[in-house]
């Protein structure tokens, strides 16, 4: 470090000049950075979905599930398998260790699932889901028609000319589309008629695929030397040629498809609907791929859906982009967030220069806060960091400490320069000489505090899952700045201080070294000071009995794992009773979407019921989700009720509402929307069944539970075919024969497509949806053998009504009931889990179940565990290294005493700050303040700040005993002569946290308004009782540390 300040000092114009050129480097890269609302969310999780037409739950569970299950658990790195069984549907997730790479990850699973695609039930191919980002979800585009626009045609244009064309932007990792009807080509048959025409299901379908023939024919070598390949036309292009397909080994020689059945466009069955602003729509839904620039990939999905309304939009259609634009709440989110490190910035400055009260001072000063934080910024490309909140927030929050070195350096070495003025000619040093003698003097201290907050913040990078992913950025971009400024403090800003040094005018000044500020400052410290010095007992009785009462304080806290956000958008769920039929539900969503419309301040509504066609969520068609866009400058809290009072009700509905970004962290988290999701394992079905009935009941009791919801099996009815086999053979038929007719008659069969350029057409085989309308039609289906006799289902088989499962979930190879819920208004994610474990568990497990709470919860538990152990690790190498510094452990343990000190703060600003704890003081019950994982982050970093201002006191007592003074003059000397560094350090940073106190309300600030509230408590209460309780404890203690270091020399 002398080696350095020295070389600085004696190159001065090197120095400047190559600051200046390492700013135009910081520059040019901080404009490359990508830029995002948060840093990348990423879940190393593999979604495997097999589509299965036709088999109920517990056949999807026991023929494809539990096999792909058995073939993924004892996988390397493997965390746990979850998965679910539907009706024809089977979804299982593969969870590795969240320091896995997704894309071998990926690799890992398609190499198992390669072992078992063979044991598979025939038609049913297992496929790995894409890779989109947590927060991937990017853009919601709605395509509606005029009253002639047919939703055949709409669905038909979004799923295979824009889906295709958004889909080829880089950066675009899945589009999904909803709504409308995908349009096939159907063969409709009626088995009447082919009994009369004697022809056969097998024949029917050989007609169809023998349309569909694409063998290659080959080429000639060499014709008057050119090569000519042979194209054949033998793929149905249109419905005309499929109508003239002839179906083979007929006795009459030709006979036509078109003679026995009906071939037509329409729409496949539906799983799913959309609507946007009341009228019918296709939605497409973007997620990005992990990485991404969302800003930049809403411009370029901006750009081509310009370019494609202008040249392929048909006239009738129109798209509109603003059903859900998450660049809007980014834009939003970074202009607040840089709007708050610019106020950020100028608070410090105007705190700077009315506490120097010397224009050269502070501007030597303000000029290492940008260039400490550009300086940082240039290296974020290497660590990875984009802008965003977090980063920003990381940057905000460092902004006050940025300059804490350099106010520190300059207040020394301004002071030493002014008395070396002040001496007489002959006895003056050089301003070289002044500063390296300032330079010892400071140092060290400031080495050391820049070390010990760079430790303080090392708990915040040992998060793992997703609340690592979220803080980590927030702790390396501060780390980044504060290392940045502790380089600028011992480079430029001793060449500065050289280079503008100006004799003080002022004889006060010139005598003491102090400014006018600093002298007052001083003045007023110094009779309170002797105050705490003459009554040191009693001032250290005070301030213990005040951290007990604000510790008592603070265990009434609640928690949650992360604050809402301020989103300008809401998501509704609404869900009617299982087994509801998709037309139903879909009029319940429209009505509550009309009735949504018409409040003030909603700008769009999106109506998604059901799911997508190989869409990865696994919604049943009996539930729908409504995104509503809202306007941020109206009063969200009559907005919300407005909109629940639509959803609030229904009968035979359930609901809830909330933040799109939350939802979907909640949902990477458990699976389930809500902020905690409880599981409960048994064996059988009917155990759970009951389990689940109960938990649901107890959970309606609890005055801290809201939205709770049910994603549990039920028994829903469904039509069961038992074959007789004798009967069957009487008539030719097999099982697997009759049992493919069935199949074929209900479910159709795809047995080809029609592709024109990127539109694609499937051909269906499909029985008359009028002889399918209801169990008695089921009964009377005619079965053909091969030898073209027929039989009515039911003289081969027992056609009856069942209930059965609808959904059977399992979790690391058991079967589990889920129940997700969130915390009522007044409560919250701790007290929730509270009376939940004591009401819920006892009971469950009398059932003979088990009951595990996962989601937010066991996030905010995992986080709050590791930061409390990684926080104690901290406190322990803090104490070894200030006992280095301040050469005794005993004096060391003293610092300590500064812990308490910032608790009592933080604390009693999360107290003050939550407006709602502080009316129910005076109401029946009380509302507790929440402390999120953003708060315990506050108060882990905060500790690091106010033992900062206890080594500076403590370094200088010791140095101050070194020189002969007693330790209660040391004590009394030292405190006088850093009250000004201390003051001042804190105040920029307790101003530059004030401006994201102000910002928590709006989007962006959610997550680093509580930390902002706790750091500033904490640092104003340490600040203030640091200047008071440690000159007071020192003299306390001043015997024992005396006495220990006089044993020490007389063994020496």
């Amino acid at each position: 470090m002398n080696f350095l300040i020295s070389f600085c000092l004696n190159n001065r114009i090197t120095v400047i000049l190559l600051t200046l050129a390492l700013a135009v480097i910081s520059i040019f890269v901080v404009k490359n950075i990508p830029v995002d609302v948060f840093p990348e969310l990423k879940v190393p999780r593999v979604t495997i979905q097999t589509e299965a037409p036709g088999l109920t739950a517990e056949e999807v569970e026991q023929y494809i599930t539990i096999p792909i299950e058995s073939a993924m658990n004892g996988t390397a790195g493997v965390k746990g398998v979850r998965s679910s069984s539907g009706s024809g549907l089977s979804f299982v997730w593969v969870d590795f260790d969240w320091d896995k790479d997704i894309y071998q990850a990926r690799q890992i699973v398609a190499e198992r699932l390669a072992a078992v695609r063979d044991t598979l039930p025939e038609n049913t191919s297992p496929e790995l889901a894409p890779i989109v980002s947590v927060t991937g979800e990017i853009m919601l585009i709605a395509l509606t028609g005029d009253k002639d626009t047919s939703t055949l045609d709409m669905r038909q244009l979004a799923e295979y000319k824009l889906r295709t064309r958004l889909l080829a932007i880089p950066g675009v990792g899945q589009v999904t589309v909803l709504g409308g009807r995908l349009p096939e080509y159907q063969v409709v048959y009626d088995p009447n008629r082919l009994k009369l025409a004697g022809v056969d299901l097998s024949s029917l379908k050989t007609a169809i695929e023998e349309s569909q023939s694409s063998v290659p024919a080959g080429y000639l070598e060499d014709v008057a030397g050119q090569e000519l390949p042979i194209q054949q036309d033998t793929r149905t292009a249109n419905i005309e040629q499929l109508n003239r397909a002839l179906v083979p080994g007929h006795p009459s020689g030709i006979l036509r498809l078109q003679d026995v059945a009906e071939v037509k466009i329409d729409g496949a069955p539906r799983r799913g609907d959309a609507g946007f602003m009341g009228e019918d729509a296709v939605v497409l839904s973007v997620q990005k791929v992990p990485g991404a620039n969302t800003l930049a990939l809403t411009q370029a999905l901006d750009a081509a859906m310009k370019e494609f309304s202008q040249s392929q939009l048909p006239k009738g259609m129109k798209l509109h982009t603003s059903a859900y634009r998450q660049a809007d709440f980014i834009e939003m989110s970074l202009k607040n967030g840089t709007e708050t490190l610019l106020i950020a910035g100028a608070v410090v400055m105007i705190v700077i220069f009315l506490t120097l009260l010397n224009l050269r001072t502070a501007i030597i000063t303000l000029i290492s806060m940008p260039l400490s934080v550009l300086f940082g910024m240039m290296m974020f490309p290497v660590f990875g960091l984009a802008i965003n909140i977090m980063t920003l927030g990381g940057l905000a929050v460092a902004v006050g400490d940025v300059v804490d070195n350099a106010i520190i350096f300059v207040e020394i070495a301004w002071r030493h320069l002014n008395r070396n003025a002040a001496l007489p000619e002959e006895q003056r040093k050089s301003k070289y000489e002044v500063l390296m003698e300032a330079k010892g003097e400071i140092v060290g201290s400031i080495s050391f505090s820049s070390v010990i907050i760079l430790l303080v913040f090392t708990p915040v990078l040992f998060l793992s899952g997703l609340e690592g992913q979220f803080f980590r950025p927030l702790g390396i971009s501060y780390m980044l700045a504060l290392l940045s400024s502790l380089i600028v403090a011992v480079t430029i800003t001793p060449v500065l201080c050289y280079m503008w040094f100006k004799k003080s005018k002022n004889a006060a000044t010139l005598e003491s070294g102090d400014s006018f500020s600093s002298r007052l400052i001083k003045r007023i410290y110094a009779p309170v000071l002797e105050f705490c010095l003459r009554f040191s007992k009693t001032v250290c009785a005070i301030m213990a009995a005040v951290t007990l009462l604000a510790l008592w304080l603070g265990s009434t806290f609640g928690t949650s794992f992360l604050p809402p956000f301020n989103e300008d958008c809401y998501t509704v769920f609404v869900s009617t009773v299982p087994g509801t039929s998709l037309d139903e539900t879909e009029r319940i969503s429209r009505k509550v979407m009309k009735d949504i419309e018409h409040i003030p301040g909603v700008l769009s509504v999106t109506q998604r019921t059901g799911r997508a066609e190989n869409d990865e969520h696994a919604e049943p068609v009996s539930a729908s989700e409504l995104l509503v866009r809202v306007d941020l400058n109206k009063d969200q809290k009559e907005l919300r009720a407005a909109i629940k009072e639509c959803i609030d009700d229904i009968p035979g509905t359930s609901s809830m509402i909330g933040y799109p970004l939350a939802h979907r962290i909640s949902s990477a988290l458990s699976g389930s929307n809500s902020e905690i999701a409880i599981n409960i394992y048994g064996t059988e079905l009917p155990q759970l069944r009951l389990a689940a009935q109960k938990a649901k009941e107890i959970l309606a009791s609890l005055p801290e539970v809201a939205d709770a919801r049910a994603n549990r099996e039920i028994m829903v009815d469904t039509i069961r075919v038992q074959y007789n086999q004798e009967a069957l053979a009487s008539y030719g038929l097999t099982m697997a024969n009759a049992a493919e007719q069935v199949s074929t008659a209900m479910n159709g069969q795809k047995l080809g497509e029609v592709i024109k350029n990127q539109d694609h057409w499937n051909i269906v085989l499909r029985i008359d949806p009028k002889l399918k309308t209801s169990i008695e039609d089921v009964k009377s289906l005619e079965l053909i053998s091969p030898d073209r006799k027929t039989v009515r289902l039911d003289d081969v088989a027992q056609v009856y009504r069942e209930e059965v499962s609808n959904l059977i979930l399992r979790d690391n190879t058991m079967r589990k009931a889920m129940i997700s819920c969130n915390p009522s208004p007044n409560s919250n994610l701790g007290d929730l889990a509270k009376a939940c474990r004591e009401k819920l568990d006892p009971v469950m497990n009398a059932m003979g179940c088990t009951v595990d709470y996962d989601g937010t919860i066991k996030a905010r538990e995992s986080a709050s565990e590791r930061l409390y152990v990684l926080g104690a690790i901290v406190m322990v190498l803090i104490v070894l290294l200030l006992s280095s510094a301040l050469g005794s452990v005993r004096r060391a343990m003293l610092t300590l005493v500064n812990i308490p000190l910032c608790l009592v703060g933080g604390i009693v600003a999360v107290f003050l700050a939550s407006p709602g704890t502080l009316s129910s003081l005076f109401g029946a019950t009380y509302i507790p303040p929440i402390l999120s994982v953003a708060s315990i982050v506050g108060f882990v970093t905060v500790i690091g700040f106010a033992i900062r201002s206890g080594l500076i006191l403590l370094n200088r007592y010791r140095a101050l005993e070194h020189r002969g003074m007693t330790p209660v003059e040391a004590i009394r000397e030292g405190s006088r002569e850093r009250v000004v560094p201390i003051i001042m350090t804190s105040l920029t940073t307790v101003l530059g946290l004030l401006p994201l106190i102000w910002a928590i309300d709006k989007p962006g600030g959610e997550l680093l308004g509580p930390l902002a509230i706790v750091q500033f408590g904490g640092l104003v209460s340490a600040t203030i009782l640091n200047l008071l309780i440690i000159p007071a404890t020192a003299k306390l203690f001043s015997r024992w540390i005396s006495a220990r270091r006089k044993e020490l020399e007389s063994k020496s």
